[in-house]
């Protein structure tokens, strides 16, 4: 896949999982215990949005350290939040 459509795919990709974080936290949120379910997913779509972001770090650097430190950074956060989600489902259920 070229730079150009392979930018295009990270944009939507982006989009799709930001919304669906901040629906995922309106839900978790509007009612009760029904709707804590929310929680796990914000969780893990935040840790694919983050894994995702990483591998665009990884595939846009060439040469530069910057962004494979960034792309690090990302998965670490990605790991973070997976055991987030991993916790408020032993909590949830």
């Amino acid at each position: 896949m070229d730079a150009r459509r392979f930018g295009t795919l990270a944009n939507a990709v982006h989009i799709v999982l930001g919304l669906g974080c901040i629906l995922a936290f309106a839900i978790s949120l509007w009612g009760g215990e029904v709707t804590m379910v929310g929680f796990p997913v914000l969780f893990l779509l935040a840790a694919i949005l983050n894994f995702f972001t990483a591998h665009t770090r990884f595939r846009k650097d060439i040469r530069g350290r910057n962004l494979r430190l960034a792309g690090i950074r990302h998965v670490v956060w990605g790991i973070v939040l997976l055991i987030l989600c991993y916790v408020t489902i032993m909590c949830v259920w």
